[in-house]
């Protein structure tokens, strides 16, 4: 591979529509930057054009996060209908045209964010090529820290909840196979 981003991992795993497609934003930040900067693409994005298809696909078909689409999941768990689609022909190709929309929308938004942060670009391009490695703190210096805060885990207090009382009561279950009278039963 040309180039290798490693994110920090984190522990959510749920994601809103906006975290989505700033993910593919970011996974399509390579592809765009060669449109950039060089005026061509290579074959370098390969691996990230399937991640992004494949998240693209799942906000469609799996997570209900599409207007046209709508509510609803084809997704099958066991892929057991790989070649037998629990939906129309016509449903398909709706839902072919909404992955692509999300994608070249992503994509457009990627080359105007790389535009308009060019300079900034360059200098970490530049700090690249001398360093081979940037961490976080490099990146900091470089060009300054996010423009927002970083979202954070949410920390959930334990609280000592008051004991629950169980009451046992005996009761008696009617059988509803007996007769109430010799012709009905219950």
């Amino acid at each position: 591979a040309l180039g290798y981003a490693q994110y920090t991992p984190t522990e959510q795993y749920l994601y809103n529509t906006d975290q989505l497609m700033d993910q593919i934003c970011m996974t399509l930040g390579g592809r765009a930057a060669e449109q950039i900067f060089f005026g061509k693409i290579s074959t370098g994005a390969a691996n990230d054009l399937q991640q992004i298809t494949r998240i693209a696909y799942s906000m469609v078909t799996a997570y209900g996060m599409n207007k046209k689409v709508g509510n609803v999941s084809f997704y099958d768990p066991s892929q057991e209908n790989t070649f037998t689609k629990p939906y129309s022909e016509e449903t398909g190709k709706l839902i072919d045209e909404e992955v692509r929309n999300i994608i070249d929308e992503a994509y457009q938004r990627t080359i105007q964010l790389l535009t308009e942060k060019k300079e900034a670009v360059e200098k970490l391009a530049k700090e690249l090529l001398d360093k081979e490695v940037l961490h976080k703190s490099d990146v900091e210096e470089l060009i300054g820290k996010r423009p927002f805060e970083e979202k954070k885990l949410l920390e959930v207090e334990e609280t000592t909840a008051p004991p629950i009382e169980v009451v046992t009561e005996e009761t008696t279950i009617p059988d509803i196979n007996t007769t109430t009278d010799s012709n009905e039963t219950v």
